[in-house]
């Protein structure tokens, strides 16, 4: 597991360190060019997301390229490894990510604006409800990446060029089937808009966060999924182990 994380790092090691570099260039440009802090916060945060979603498509590509390396197949190692290997270098660089969000914003806060952070903030969340909300989120996209991980399998394991989109069908399938399957069972899928609400009011608009509130069948939801995704890990490692060439 480790060789083969090792390795995923050291494959991708000069692209994190450029995102890197543009991300600080990105900041400190609009700190010193931009002058309506209200358009540079905006950009900011949109320069994070966007180094988030890059994070997130280098992970779904590392996992495409491993299943087809043949160098990676003489590893001893179990197909489980191919699998969390590249899950665990995007939640890694993800981790990294948010870290250096939340310093960047820590400081800024407290140092340009010389704010009290849960002033600022303007909302009161216990940790329990930061914790539930992360372990949400982190699970969501887990989730998703587990499906993903799924068709990619799924189309290596055609050889002709209608591949690719054979696995294209099969994530649309398989989200849609699993979410039709969780909203009969459970009657009604928990929705992610239920953990904040915004109120617009005449001084301006009020943010609370209600988190997660494991009731109401939500852990039995995520119960199901957690079921699910390890049915899909099986049929992952049996595809690779048994259909997919490289």
């Amino acid at each position: 597991m480790m060789t083969l994380l090792k390795y995923d790092f050291r494959r991708n090691w000069n692209t994190l360190l450029a995102g890197l570099v543009i991300l600080i260039i990105v900041q400190l440009g609009l700190m010193i060019f931009v002058s309506s802090g209200l358009t540079a916060n905006v950009l900011g945060i949109m320069a994070y997301v966007g180094a988030g979603v890059a994070i997130y498509v280098k992970t779904i590509k590392t996992y495409a390229a491993n299943i087809r390396s043949y160098n990676r197949r003489l590893i001893p190692v179990t197909g489980l490894s191919h699998v969390l290997s590249p899950i665990i270098f995007g939640t890694l660089c993800g981790l990294g990510l948010l870290l250096i969000g939340f310093i960047h914003g820590y400081l800024y806060i407290t140092m340009k604006l010389g704010l009290d952070l849960s002033a600022y903030i303007g909302v009161k969340i216990s940790v329990a409800e930061i914790m539930s909300t992360l372990f949400f989120a982190g699970w969501v996209v887990l989730f998703m990446t587990i499906i993903i991980f799924f068709s990619i399998s799924v189309a290596g394991a055609f050889r002709w060029k209608t591949g690719p989109w054979i696995g294209i069908v099969t994530f649309f399938v398989l989200a849609n089937l699993l979410n039709w399957l969780e909203n009969v069972i459970f009657a009604g899928k928990f929705s992610p808009n239920d953990l904040f609400q915004f109120t617009e009011e005449s001084t301006g608009i009020s943010f609370s966060a209600n988190g997660v509130i494991w009731a109401d069948g939500r852990w039995g939801t995520t119960v199901f999924e957690m079921a699910l995704a390890a049915l899909l890990v099986w049929g992952i490692i049996y595809m690779n182990t048994k259909k997919v060439e490289v």
